[in-house]
């Protein structure tokens, strides 16, 4: 900034000088009293000669005019010289009355050009004026744009960059007083941003461990609690106890789903998911939601004989959380559908509850979420979230759609063995 002001006010002493020369200059045309003088004398020497007279003075540089009496023009020292009262009024022109014999005989008029000198000057200055504010304003154009322009640019373009979340951009180091140092806070922001959120996810791993390894070893008593609950509704006698003991099953039949599911879901967050594909007969399948279906909802239904790649354990755990949540949801019967599509064994599960928004469909394999007609069940909306990590795991497809009021489905695709 300051070589900018140094420069500006050079520039403006550079145009008063130019200025103070331009208004100091003489005029070449000035008229001088000797020359004028040898002139009138000459003219009259020789008069009525007055072209030889004027051939004569061509060595002085002054402009005039010869008139007789009559006013008509008898000579002048160039052609298309004019004048009259007006025009020697003024231009300041002045004239001589030529003498002979005592008698005047015309006059010679000097013509003053020191008038269109000074409008010559005023031009030249008012053009040195333009050009000077002209290369002023491109200078102040060029200064803008490599010193303010351009390092807005490149801050605005790096803090999109930033909002985006990429943080290994950096910004380059800008050559401005003003932004140099603004630029440097930006990276150590940079640099701080990435260490919270190396932070934040290392954090955020250790409370996933920590509730994955809580979740795994509740396990342990809530079984021990279903084994003695299970025993005791089997021998004791009281038909009330045993109808209390029967409520506990159920109880920690519930609780050992949610720990599962919870337990499944940090595993996959973590990358700790393991999937052990293999080839299995369809029978799997259906031995798998028959199970599942314990209320026996879907009454019969067949699944056509081929070999699919499935992970045997996790696919009972797919179909487990597919039918609990119609049996909690729906509590209706469930038709199941079968056939082959490309490459795949498509299975449909289809319950006829009240179903959920159209503009829910997409958010329903998404972690925690859970549908407006579902806030009044019992649930932690990780079901069908594990069910989608688990078919993806088995390099599957999965598609849940709805009619609201009038039926849900999930339709999955398992890979068959080519």
């Amino acid at each position: 900034m300051k070589r900018f002001i140094i420069i500006t006010f050079s520039l403006y002493f550079i145009a008063c000088i130019f200025l103070i020369c331009i208004f100091s200059m003489k005029s070449e045309n000035k008229i001088k009293n000797t020359e004028a003088n040898d002139i009138v004398f000459t003219i009259q020497s020789y008069w009525p000669d007055v072209e030889y007279a004027v051939r004569m003075m061509q060595v002085y540089n002054i402009d005039y005019i010869v008139l007789g009496n009559d006013g008509e023009e008898i000579g002048a020292s160039k052609e298309n010289l004019m004048t009259d009262y007006s025009y020697n009024y003024i231009h300041k022109d002045y004239s001589v009355d030529i003498l002979k014999d005592g008698k005047v005989q015309g006059k010679i008029i000097f013509i003053n050009h020191e008038d269109s000198e000074l409008k010559k000057k005023i031009k030249i200055w008012a053009l040195s004026l333009f050009s000077f504010f002209f290369i002023k304003d491109i200078l102040i154009a060029l200064y803008l744009k490599k010193h303010i322009f351009v390092p807005v640019q490149k801050m605005n373009a790096f803090a999109r960059q930033i909002a985006n979340g990429n943080l290994d951009i950096t910004v380059c180091s800008i050559d401005s007083s003003s932004f140099g140092a603004f630029s440097e806070n930006f990276n150590i922001m940079r640099e701080e941003l990435i260490y919270a959120k190396k932070r934040e996810r290392k954090a955020d791993k250790l409370r996933r461990e920590v509730i994955a390894s809580i979740s795994h070893d509740i396990k342990n008593p809530v079984a021990s609690i279903q084994a003695i609950a299970e025993y005791q509704s089997l021998t004791i006698h009281s038909e009330e106890l045993r109808q209390e003991f029967q409520t506990i099953v159920e109880k920690t039949n519930q609780i050992n789903g949610m720990i599962f599911n919870l337990h499944t879901s940090m595993l996959s967050d973590l990358d700790r998911l393991t999937i052990y594909l293999e080839t299995a007969e369809s029978f799997i399948i259906e031995k798998a939601l028959k199970q599942a279906d314990f209320k026996n909802k879907a009454g019969d239904f067949t699944i056509p004989e081929c070999l699919v790649i499935i992970d045997k354990v996790r696919i009972f755990q797919i179909f487990d959380n597919i039918i609990s949540n119609s049996y909690k949801y729906a509590d209706t019967r469930i038709e199941v559908r079968s056939y082959f599509e490309d490459d795949y064994l498509c299975i449909c599960i289809k319950d006829f509850g009240n179903g959920v928004k159209k503009e829910e469909e997409i958010f329903l394999t998404q972690k925690y979420f859970r549908g407006q007609n579902a806030k009044e069940k019992e649930g932690s909306g990780l079901g069908m979230y594990i069910v989608e990590s688990l078919i993806k795991g088995m390099d599957g497809k999965i598609l849940c759609s709805s009619k609201e009021g009038e039926w849900f489905e999930v339709k999955l695709w398992l890979v068959l063995e080519s």
